[in-house]
């Protein structure tokens, strides 16, 4: 009885333990998306074409994101005080980036000087500067996993803390363009994004002493064993971050002509994404640890994920402008808000085109967890995985972008891209005949979407 009880009550410090981290996490990727648009949006300032400052601040965070990633997260194997060591991080993310918020508007006439004296390598320092306190966040996940110990089961938990920090993203993303810059202005925003760092690193320092010795004798009890295969589902999973920006680049062009002002529409339509994303993972997290045949699951979301986004495609039509006006009228009604009826319009598209090929890529996320992440290694193994997603997502981006969409247009662009989903699918050896099925229906959807939009 009394070693239930003590199970009992080991199971529930985990389980508190999580969500903890859950809401940790939660705070900080609430951060990261409103720094991301405040430089954005200085940027445009500073270097005075727009396309060219969200280029530098997406290519800059996002390199700098997969770099911490799998630095920190090796780094987090060996600390013996993970959560200080997270504490550490956030201070470090607060500081830095309210720091780049406030030198930014002063730094146009410098990097006019710079650029006219070494040319193009003057944009190397907006770059540099953003990958500094990016590199910085992406630590935040690898280590908290680390802390958590895996004694939940490391896709569970990982699934889970990734949800969170997605979650979080979400609502940093729309409190930005619609609530805190408005409201505060820029620097106010800063100083709101920089306080729920601070509250982060403020708790995981004082839940540190209760929780590192568990973690540390969680973590040198196993000895890491590299996994068969783990290497091939790093790359994998790299594809699929290729493919899911690739979708998100085609998804913006293609919702254009069903949402009349570009700014707030791509806000609502990363929103959506990000949304599939957390919810997919938080989904799926909940069984990954039980799976027999993970490789086929993994294999199969992926194919899915490119089945529904060309489906998503292939069934627009009038119908959508007609359900969207009816939306519009609706919330405008209830509201008496034009914004509020403008946004549902936004959500109503994004939502038939956007929503489902996203929850689908982030159920991927435990699958890909469950077949990287050894249990010794466990900062290392997240670290790995979301860097190596991170890197495929920049060059699925800039493919997609700068060579598929001018060469192929967005129809062709779309089918590309959803084919490699299909080989992956292959690849990763379907073990019945409905996921053989779910790869040839890929395939005559492919032919059906380029049928319904060759006129």
């Amino acid at each position: 009885m009394a070693a239930a009880d003590m199970a009992e009550e080991g199971a529930a410090r985990r389980g508190v333990h999580t969500v903890v981290a859950a809401a940790l996490l939660f705070a900080s990727g609430i951060s990261a998306l409103l720094f991301q648009v405040l430089w954005i949006k200085q940027l445009t300032l500073v270097v005075g074409v727009d396309v060219y400052a969200v280029s530098l601040t997406l290519s800059g965070f996002f390199a700098g994101l997969a770099l911490g990633a799998a630095y920190l997260g090796r780094r987090a194997d060996g600390h013996a005080r993970p959560l200080r060591f997270y504490a550490a991080i956030e201070v470090g993310v607060a500081v830095s980036g309210l720091g780049l918020t406030l030198l930014l508007p002063v730094f146009g006439a410098p990097f006019a000087r710079i650029e006219n004296a070494v040319g193009p390598l003057a944009w190397s320092l907006p770059f540099l500067a953003i990958a500094l306190p990016a590199f910085l966040m992406g630590g935040t996940v690898p280590v908290l996993v680390r802390a958590c110990g895996g004694a939940d089961g490391v896709a569970r938990a990982g699934g889970r803390l990734y949800a969170a920090n997605t979650a979080g993203a979400i609502v940093g993303t729309l409190c930005a363009s619609f609530l805190l810059i408005p409201a505060l202005g820029v620097h106010g925003t800063a100083c709101v994004a920089a306080g729920l760092n601070l509250l982060a690193a403020l708790i995981a320092y004082a839940l540190r002493a209760r929780e590192e010795t568990r973690v540390a004798a969680a973590q040198s009890s196993t000895a890491p064993v590299l996994q068969a295969g783990a290497r091939m589902a790093l790359v994998l999973y790299a594809i699929a971050g290729g493919l899911a920006l690739g979708y998100e680049v085609v998804w913006s062009q293609v919702l254009v002509q069903f949402m009349s002002t570009r700014a707030y529409a791509f806000s609502v339509m990363l929103a959506v994404f990000l949304v599939g994303l957390a919810g997919g993972s938080a989904l799926y997290a909940r069984r990954a640890d039980r799976a027999r045949e993970m490789w086929g699951v993994f294999g199969t979301l992926i194919a899915l994920a490119g089945l529904l986004a060309l489906l998503g495609v292939a069934w627009l039509g009038d119908w959508l402008a007609v359900f969207q006006t009816a939306a519009e009228l609706e919330v405008r009604g209830v509201t008496g808000s034009a914004l509020a009826g403008m946004s549902a319009r936004f959500f109503l598209a994004a939502l038939v085109v956007v929503f489902l090929p996203a929850l689908a890529l982030g159920a991927a996320f435990p699958a890909a967890v469950r077949l990287c992440v050894q249990t010794g290694a466990l900062g290392r193994g997240m670290g790995q995985v979301l860097a190596w997603n991170t890197l495929g997502g920049i060059a699925g981006s800039l493919v997609t972008g700068l060579v598929l969409l001018p060469l192929l247009g967005l129809v062709r662009s779309l089918a590309l891209l959803a084919g490699p989903a299909a080989c992956r699918k292959t690849a990763t050896r379907p073990s019945n005949c409905w996921q053989r099925r779910a790869v040839a229906n890929s395939s005559s959807t492919r032919k059906a979407v380029a049928a319904r939009w060759r006129c």
